[in-house]
């Protein structure tokens, strides 16, 4: 997205070139990495909070989280908790339901809340690659969202058609440090006329180990979520009051064992570009509760 990309791929490349360690093949009989990140499984370490995908799992393994989002801006607020189930169907291959749920919409004066729409995702490794302290994995997303919630209601807590997304992560765990970046489209359909507009997203985020203790993995991490969305049709027409771009600045802690995982931050609206008249966001608050079985 925008010229920025090659920027952001260099820099990351520059990253992945300090934290790298000497390589070894699969079959090598050299001991596994234990140190900070990777003193817990795959499923458990440090990585992306608000940005999208990176769920792949062992094969049999399964998830269980319950996270909660809430958007706060001028005279809107948004606050949303969603459940799920992630599921490892091979050690390459994942598969997640997530049921969201609108706890409090609020713009202006108007006021809703109910189920909203739910989703069905899969997300496959098209690339891993594992060093003696390090590992590089490529994913492909692709999920379909269901006309679960209202689009009636006011503010709407569903679009009232089937939306489809697809996008492609890339991720780099060390002992030390961790880097991401993931973009991907959400692509809605139209329903008696009306289309809410293709929403595009850019993310990248890294973070540190901060400390082991005997249980534990602690950590922080910095994502960078950017999203730009066209403008929206209502009855065939373009509503000039939609659309635009936003960066939202999300730092967070989270906290790891062998089958729980915990994250936490606040996030700020660093950029906003608008379209027409709309409230503009402010800040958001998240968590996130995990187990792994």
């Amino acid at each position: 997205m925008l010229n920025r990309n090659s920027l952001r791929i260099a820099v990351l490349s520059a990253l992945l070139s300090l934290f790298t360690f000497k390589a070894y093949g699969r079959g090598d009989e050299q001991a596994p990495c234990t140190i900070g990140n990777f003193a817990l499984p795959g499923s458990q370490q440090p990585g992306a909070f608000i940005s999208f995908g990176q769920n792949i799992l062992d094969q049999n393994q399964t998830q269980v989280y319950l996270d909660g989002i809430d958007l706060i801006g001028k005279h809107q607020n948004f606050y949303l908790m969603e459940t799920g189930v992630v599921y490892g169907i091979t050690d390459n291959f994942s598969a997640l339901l997530a049921i969201p749920y609108a706890v409090r919409f609020k713009e202006e004066h108007e006021r809703s809340s109910g189920l909203a729409d739910i989703a069905l995702q899969l997300e496959y490794a098209v690339f891993t690659k594992e060093f003696s302290c390090s590992c590089h994995e490529v994913t492909i997303v692709a999920n379909a969202s269901f006309p679960t919630g209202s689009s009636h209601k006011s503010p709407p807590t569903g679009l009232g058609s089937v939306q489809y997304f697809i996008g492609t992560t890339y991720s780099y765990t060390g002992p030390y440090w961790l880097a991401f970046t993931s973009y991907g489209a959400e692509l809605p359909t139209t329903h008696h006329g009306t289309r809410f507009g293709n929403e595009y997203l850019y993310q990248f985020g890294f973070g540190r180990n901060i400390t082991n203790t005997k249980n534990w993995v602690l950590a922080w991490v910095v994502e960078f979520d950017g999203t730009f969305e066209e403008r929206s049709k209502v009855k065939g027409v373009t509503d000039p009051d939609s659309g635009g771009n936003l960066i939202y600045l999300t730092p967070s802690f989270s906290a790891s064992s062998n089958n729980w995982a915990f994250q936490f931050g606040f996030g700020f609206a660093i950029q906003q570009n608008l379209f027409g008249h709309q409230n503009r966001n402010k800040y958001l608050a998240a968590f996130s509760m995990t187990r792994t079985f």
